[in-house]
């Protein structure tokens, strides 16, 4: 039984571990993410400035320059959007692996309360018959 016990307390550990690494790995990944988001955010206040400021001003669009912000803003949101759906892709697979080793975690983490219900219980029978058997 003590045995038996001991094995759970193990391997809740170890499947503690492996859930905080699994953890770790996400933040960077979220970190990028909100990065990204960001970056986007403030592309997009940018662009809108940029219109504002582009309805009134002829010698801009006389020298061309509207459309050259316009083809570095599309390929800067477009290069933006690739890197975030990569960032997206990674942190899907991060979590999947991550809700696995909560599952398993938290597997045997009932296992191990099953285990000591049951080893209470056991012990609480046995001091019963022990009284009533004087």
């Amino acid at each position: 039984m003590k045995q038996k016990m001991a094995m759970l307390k193990q391997m809740a550990a170890v499947t503690e571990a492996q859930y905080l690494k699994e953890h770790a790995k996400i933040k960077p990944i979220l970190d990028h993410e909100a990065r990204l988001r960001g970056q986007l955010t403030k592309l997009e206040q940018q662009v809108q400035e940029a219109r504002e400021q582009a309805d009134g001003d002829i010698p801009m669009r006389a020298l061309g320059a509207d459309l050259v912000w316009q083809g570095w803003h599309l390929n800067t949101r477009r290069n933006l959007n690739m890197q975030l759906a990569q960032v997206t892709a990674r942190k899907l697979m991060a979590m999947d692996r991550l809700r696995k080793t909560f599952g398993r975690k938290t597997a045997v983490s009932e296992m191990e309360k099953a285990e000591k219900l049951r080893l209470k219980t056991v012990r609480a029978k046995s001091l019963e018959e022990q009284l009533l058997g004087l």
